[in-house]
């Protein structure tokens, strides 16, 4: 049986490291990964952090809490543990809401955009605006440099992508040519002054106040421009994240499955973060089987032809038993073909390693415990 490439010790995964990002498609278990990530860290000495932007929740779960939130929590861990373990889940709409009270030049533009009717509708749900809120939280507690070590839990590989995107979209937005196309003409001519402007964007506002009302229209105006202003902020601070996230002190970790499509959503990630010069650190190979009768003692084996001898009707267990291993095997020979062949293909960035198939359900620190000591 093949190896996993690459020397995976947990030492070796934190090396140099202040932020580790863990990546994957939904389902392979990338939450649970990054909460025992965090957890082995605090264990061993370090003040970690885990921070959460995936929507649907289920980091405090496995911390074994009902919730978290914007706000740092720390976890309580066994005695022996040399370090701290805390916890955050990301609330998109009052970070965007710190972000604009920080960067906004004085408190009349604060005001004018906090208030502003259209602002309090989309902040939650722009386009974008939750990965990038998530890149302005990880730049926020790095920048207050409480600890030793964050690890950031995404959303699953589509949204994850957009995640790498997120800083250029969101500047993109807001960028000034919009504004001055979009709203400023129609500030400027007033609501019968559509005969002085271009034909087509005299066309789209007709359109748009028709269905919407010229108070929606007048909000949306209204948010534009407030953001205008604002503009070089936050393509200042989109390039700072960037620049975060390509740093030697940032890893990414995928986290996947030895099974199709998770461990080729896995490839495709891999080659987008090469190709953006992201530093990949590791491939884990959550849930991965193994074999079973080849790790049977011979003894057990010869005492179950005993007990057949003996008692007939133990032949049944006996053979129930050995095609549930049969099938097992199967599977495990399949996953293990699938991770040798990402390996093969994965090149110098190939730091593999394989967290086994669990029995139980992790859901506390003490079964985290268990995936954790896989690293």
């Amino acid at each position: 049986m093949a190896a996993p490439r690459g020397d995976m010790s947990f030492d070796k995964l934190l090396e140099n490291r202040k932020i580790l990002v863990c990546c994957g498609s939904g389902g392979v278990g990338k939450t649970t990964v990054s909460a025992a990530i965090a957890l082995r860290a605090a264990m061993e000495g370090q003040r970690t952090l885990v921070l959460t932007i995936d929507p649907a929740k289920r980091l405090a779960n496995s911390l074994g809490l009902t919730e978290l939130g914007n706000q740092k929590s720390r976890i309580e861990l066994p005695k022996e543990a040399k370090g701290e373990l805390w916890g955050m889940m990301l609330d998109q709409k009052r970070t965007f809401d710190e972000l604009i009270e920080r960067i906004a030049p004085n408190r009349e533009t604060r005001e004018r955009i906090l208030n502003n009717h259209y602002y309090q509708q989309v902040s939650g749900a722009l386009a974008g605006s939750q990965e990038y809120m998530a890149m302005e939280k990880l730049w926020e507690v790095t920048q207050d440099n409480d600890f030793d070590l964050i690890v950031l839990d995404t959303p699953p590989t589509k949204h994850a992508l957009d995640f790498l995107d997120a800083p250029r979209r969101m500047t993109e937005f807001f960028d000034g040519k919009v504004v001055q196309w979009f709203v400023k003409p129609y500030l400027a001519a007033g609501r019968m002054g559509f005969n002085f402007l271009q034909k087509g964007s005299a066309m789209i506002f007709k359109i748009l106040e028709k269905g919407t009302g010229y108070q929606t229209l007048a909000d949306l105006s209204e948010f534009f421009l407030a953001f205008d202003g604002l503009y070089e902020g936050f393509k200042d601070r989109a390039e700072a994240v960037h620049r975060m996230l390509a740093d030697s002190k940032t890893g990414f970790v995928i986290v996947t499955t030895p099974m199709h499509p998770a461990v080729d959503e896995a490839a495709y990630f891999r080659d987008r973060l090469r190709s953006s010069k992201m530093p990949l650190v590791s491939v884990l190979f959550n849930r991965v089987h193994k074999p079973l009768t080849h790790n049977e003692p011979a003894d057990t084996l010869a005492l179950a032809d005993e007990l057949t001898e003996q008692l007939p009707a133990y032949a049944t267990v006996l053979d129930a038993y050995l095609e549930l291993a049969a099938n097992l095997d199967r599977l495990a020979a399949g996953e293990r073909k699938i991770i040798e062949k990402f390996n093969a293909r994965a090149g110098s960035l190939a730091l593999a390693a394989e967290i086994p198939a669990k029995t139980y359900d992790v859901h506390d620190v003490q079964s985290l415990l268990g995936v954790a000591a896989h690293f």
